[in-house]
């Protein structure tokens, strides 16, 4: 038996219920249709389609519509005339056929795009009643629902519907997979934002700049900057209000602005949004607080991280519990871990164990966001996986001093040879740390995290991860075979050589890795994948990139190895001559050999924008 319902009128005037209360009840009304509708036992198809189905549905047409904001209450409009009399008036049944069969093609034409969405009723024969010879005409009707390609086609969001706001719910049910790992482990971070308009403009906000970044659709410039504003729009209006609540909401908003500014690397306007989140989050009583809100607990953390990572700073609040009950990893997939783990990082002379620790983690997560294990691990377990791994990363000391006024002359100060040697040996020590971490923090934010190579994070981390290679007067190959990790040395450069087409080219870090993969005796690039393997693999990330990485290194090696060659004929021919007089005298030869531009700079080749 259907839930029958019962409208009474308790005012002598109409109501016309605005803002909230007319969202409210909008929702109680799909929710009890839904409820209804689902709970009762399926119709067939010819009851839906029954006569009295068909005439009660028009009827009832805008009955119980609630009007809009703003809007007045209109008077029905008054019944058309019976179409008879049009037919006596336009003269005959040809016209009406042609009338009726034009109208049918401009409805059918008009609703072509929304097909899915449209359903048929039986055709309804519609007699003439004029004269003599009257004829039985048939008119296809076909029923659309003009807001079947619409997310919210009963404005039950807190944001008014347009075409823009479709588009970008289409793009975050269909690729905006940033960060879903790490912050929306328990699905819950939509209910959270769909009933607050700051922070659903906020979120849509960062939506469009996801587009933007990982799309390439430029035209989401607008969206993203109008959502921006009316997010601003909604802190100020909250926080001057009366009742001065730091809401969850609230809270939402500031760190979604902040993740935003911080994706987009305007790291000065994030610190004003960051250092208010602060406050809220110390004015609430701690990150221990917001346990009722498992997404918004992480939406801080992710924040705090990144914050922590651009600026390399610890982290700025303490790490905490994310839940007890979290499931270990598969048996089967730690099994498979431990046969490739870098245990190599244990041989290093400067934070060993922090470093071993780091990738010991590291491994099992790549291993578990790969297609295999994907499907067989729990997305709250890799969450708090990551999170862990993360606060460990961030912990670690800064060393960058250690080897860069080492670098810069200060080794010019020691008192003695010796002091001179320890120095040194620090310095080497520091710059591979340094290196490990940067390398490290670049792999969780694009394999792990998915953040978009476009990011700001991602020229901050390469820089950072260039300045401990390439030290001046320093060999790189020198330093690293010292520590004995050669191999993190390779996985470094490829991780690099992955994301740095977009922040000035690969061409300086194809160059190393073409040196490291020749120290290593490395031929083909399943070598290289076996390799990269035993370090942090992810089928997902790696498998798009490798195969283009390995086809640089060879071509690098084989212009190096072309170079080589002309050189070596050069030098027997004088050695007498200037080096750098022969060497720029034999370059247009080169080029012309080559068949690439070929220039001399600062004492070493540089062909085809690779210096060799």
């Amino acid at each position: 038996m259907g839930r029958e319902y019962e409208f009474i009128v308790t005012t002598e005037g109409p109501h016309h219920p605005e803002g909230p209360a007319r969202g409210l009840i909008r929702r109680l009304v799909m929710r009890n249709f839904f409820e209804t509708k689902w709970s009762g036992p399926e119709k067939n198809t010819p009851e839906l389609n029954s006569a009295s189905t068909v005439h009660a549905k028009p009827n009832l047409k805008s009955r119980f519509r609630l009007p809009k904001q703003g809007q007045e209450m209109r008077e029905p409009k008054a019944k058309a005339k019976c179409k008879s009399v049009e037919w006596e008036a336009s003269g005959g049944v040809e016209e009406k056929k042609e009338s009726s069969t034009v109208s049918a093609r401009k409805s059918i034409d008009r609703h072509s795009d929304m097909s899915e969405s449209n359903w048929s009723r039986p055709s309804s024969r519609t007699a003439s009643s004029g004269g003599k010879g009257g004829q039985a005409s048939i008119r296809m009707l076909l029923k659309t629902n003009p807001s079947a390609h619409r997310f919210d086609p009963f404005d039950v969001l807190p944001v008014p519907g347009t075409p823009q706001l479709d588009m970008l719910f289409k793009l975050y049910k269909c690729g905006s997979r940033t960060n879903a790992m790490a912050i929306n482990a328990r699905n819950t971070w939509w209910s959270f934002i769909s009933n607050d308009a700051g922070l659903l403009h906020a979120t849509l906000a960062t939506w469009a700049l996801y587009g933007m970044l990982a799309r390439g659709m430029s035209e989401l410039r607008v969206e993203k900057l109008r959502h921006k504003n009316e997010a601003i729009k909604e802190i100020k209006s909250k926080v001057g209000g009366a009742s001065g609540e730091i809401s969850d909401q609230l809270v939402g908003t500031v760190l979604t602005l902040a993740s935003f500014e911080n994706l987009v690397g305007a790291y000065e306007a994030a610190q004003l949004h960051i250092a208010a989140l602060k406050r809220m989050v110390n004015a609430r009583g701690g990150l221990p607080a917001f346990g009722h809100n498992d997404g918004l607990v992480r939406g801080i953390i992710w924040v705090d991280f990144h914050t922590a990572a651009a600026f390399h700073t610890p982290p700025s609040f303490p790490r905490i519990s994310l839940g007890p009950t979290t499931r270990p990893l598969p048996d089967a997939l730690l099994e498979e871990a431990a046969c490739t783990s870098p245990t190599s990082l244990l041989q290093l002379s400067l934070a060993a164990v922090d470093c071993f620790n780091i990738f010991y983690r590291i491994h099992r997560l790549a291993l578990a966001v790969s297609t295999p294990w994907f499907r067989k691990v729990d997305r709250l377990t890799i969450s708090n996986l990551l999170y862990e791994t993360e606060y460990i990363i961030l912990s670690i000391p800064d060393y960058s001093r250690d080897f860069l006024d080492f670098d810069m002359g200060a080794k010019h100060d020691a008192d003695d040879e010796g002091d001179c040697i320890d120095r040194a040996n620090m310095a080497d020590s520091a710059s591979v740390v340094e290196a490990i971490l940067a390398a490290t923090h670049i792999f969780v934010y694009a394999a792990l995290r998915e953040i978009p190579p476009k990011a700001k994070i991602f020229s901050i981390l390469l820089e950072r991860l260039q300045v401990a290679l390439d030290r001046p007067a320093v060999n790189i190959l020198d330093v690293w075979r010292k520590e004995k990790n050669l191999n993190i040395l390779l996985w470094a450069l490829v991780i690099a050589s992955s994301v740095a087409a977009t922040w000035g080219g690969r061409n300086w870090w194809i160059g190393r890795l073409s040196e490291v993969v020749k120290e290593l005796d490395m031929h083909s690039e399943r070598e290289l994948e076996e390799s990269v393997k035993r370090v942090a693999w992810t089928d997902v990330f790696f498998g798009e990139v490798l195969g283009s990485i390995w086809d640089e290194v060879r071509e690098y090696r084989r212009v190096v190895q072309m170079v080589e060659m002309h050189l070596t004929g050069s030098r027997e021919d004088s050695i007498e001559e200037t080096v750098d007089a022969r060497l720029l005298s034999r370059g247009g030869e080169l080029e012309a050999r080559l068949g690439c531009p070929v220039e001399y700079e600062k004492g070493r080749w540089k062909v085809n924008g690779w210096y060799v």
